[in-house]
């Protein structure tokens, strides 16, 4: 008998350790009883779940909201940095288990993008399509990544990178007392990005949204548009305006998101 993906997870059992690896990964940022979808954010290099907080008063009150916690940082500073993608991939699709087969969407910026990404296409493999929309920002396509070796730069190289970056860091790059916090997991991210690459790429079942901002220093408008290669159905481009931080303006960007957030199943 051939089980259809929402019929196996209907049958599943939520073990104690499903929900122990959840808690380590996801942060609830709001709690739905019976929500429109649940919707997974993953973080920039450097970042934490905290960077979604605020996202719930901007999105439909159906709408359920979690944040990835990457290892290396806040409350996870005692848990080593990742070194490589295998390192994020595998314990993130695990702690999603629990939410399949119900609707469910992943959203990452710039390496959450392709860490949603090939979340995405882990899940897909063990359960066939399970996510109901990815949505990636500010990031070139999984195949065509971009040649920096950020983390392999000093302390002060890494810092003026930053402010490249993003202006609104001064405050934080300011303070030694924090730059000794993040700087470690934001050069452990860079070398997770760095050698990451996927050729060919892989397309994903699930639709696919992509968006960016207008005057990205790294990703152009062009460059956005070739995540068509990783489309295996539905397919859409957003540029709004802003540069790689532009999410920081975050109605815009919900705006664009919540006409292609899934609804439940009937």
């Amino acid at each position: 008998m051939c089980w259809s993906a929402q019929a196996r997870w209907e049958a599943k059992t939520v073990t104690v350790e499903d929900l122990h690896t959840q808690s380590r990964w996801l942060r609830t940022f709001r709690r739905v009883a019976r929500p429109r979808c649940r919707l997974v954010c993953a973080p920039h290099a450097g970042g934490t779940a905290q960077a979604y907080r605020t996202w719930p008063a901007g999105l439909p009150a159906d709408v359920e909201v979690h944040g990835v916690q990457y290892p290396g940082r806040q409350d996870r500073l005692s848990d080593p940095a990742p070194h490589s993608m295998d390192d994020l991939i595998g314990p993130i699709a695990d702690a999603l288990e629990p939410f399949l087969g119900e609707p469910l969407a992943l959203f990452g910026h710039s390496m959450g993008a392709v860490v949603a990404y090939e979340v995405t296409l882990e899940l897909e493999h063990r359960h066939g399509q399970v996510i109901d929309l990815l949505a990636v920002s500010g990031s070139r396509a999984p195949h065509e990544r971009e040649n920096h070796d950020r983390h392999a730069l000093d302390d002060a190289g890494l810092i003026e990178e930053l402010r490249r970056l993003n202006a609104d860091f001064a405050d934080l790059l300011d303070s030694p007392e924090l730059l000794e916090l993040v700087l470690p997991s934001i050069r452990a991210d860079f070398g997770v990005v760095a050698g990451y690459l996927r050729t060919p790429p892989v397309p994903v079942r699930a639709p696919l949204l992509v968006l960016g901002g207008s005057e990205d220093p790294d990703v152009s408008p062009e460059e956005l548009s070739r995540w068509r290669a990783c489309a295996g159905g539905a397919f859409g481009t957003r540029v709004l305006p802003g540069g790689h931080f532009y999410l920081d303006d975050e109605q815009p960007v919900l705006d664009q998101l919540t006409p292609w957030l899934p609804g439940r199943r009937l």
